[in-house]
């Protein structure tokens, strides 16, 4: 697993947001996990994958709702089909280590440190080709969440989306403290390490 070198402020304001299920955020806001699993693919270079911004908001998105496989309390199923015409952002995410899961049977070492069932991850690995890239992520949380307009830009199947205007980033807290994220992080780097 390789962690981030560089020690980057928070950048303010932050104009870009990564599309997750909204189930995932919110265990991603109150701590519940500290990692997002990844297939890889356009972004990789020399068989690394390298994600398109360091800095971004957590931006819940309800697609395959109906699909999500995690361990924890779900909203009931949005009813129709009717594309919502806000979203709401909480949380500003920070990658701290970007690391690859080769074998299957390294996926139990993750149970506690995600939200997600066996059978979903397990899904995700053996997609396409097998193996999963694992982000440790840091998590920051805004003192009140704020609510944006979804813009056609942000809509479909895609991971990266703009925000027509950048958010501030003042006042975000840490969603967990520097030990226990530092304890989550030397975890997951020794299941990748293990897994090589």
């Amino acid at each position: 697993m390789n962690r981030t070198d560089d020690a980057q402020p928070i950048p303010d304001p932050c104009d870009v947001a990564f599309k997750e299920w909204a189930g995932v955020c919110d265990a991603l806001t109150a701590g519940e996990q500290a990692l997002i699993l990844r297939k890889g693919g356009i972004a990789e270079e020399r068989g690394e994958f390298v994600p398109d911004h360091r800095w971004f908001w957590l931006y819940p998105t309800h697609v395959h709702e109906s699909e999500q496989g995690l361990n924890r309390p779900q909203p009931p199923p949005q009813t129709g089909t009717a594309t919502p015409s806000t979203v709401t952002i909480s949380a500003l995410a920070s990658v701290e280590s970007v690391g690859f899961l080769a074998h299957e049977s390294t996926l139990d070492a993750l149970v506690g440190l995600h939200v997600w069932k066996h059978e979903t991850i397990l899904k995700r690995f053996h997609y396409r080709k097998p193996g999963l890239w694992v982000l440790g992520v840091r998590i920051y949380r805004r003192p009140e969440p704020v609510e944006i307009a979804v813009t056609p830009e942000q809509l479909g199947c895609k991971t990266w989306v703009p925000l027509e205007t950048a958010l501030g980033t003042q006042g975000l807290l840490p969603v967990l403290g520097d030990q226990e994220f530092s304890e989550r992080m030397s975890r997951l780097q020794s299941i990748l390490t293990v897994d090589r």
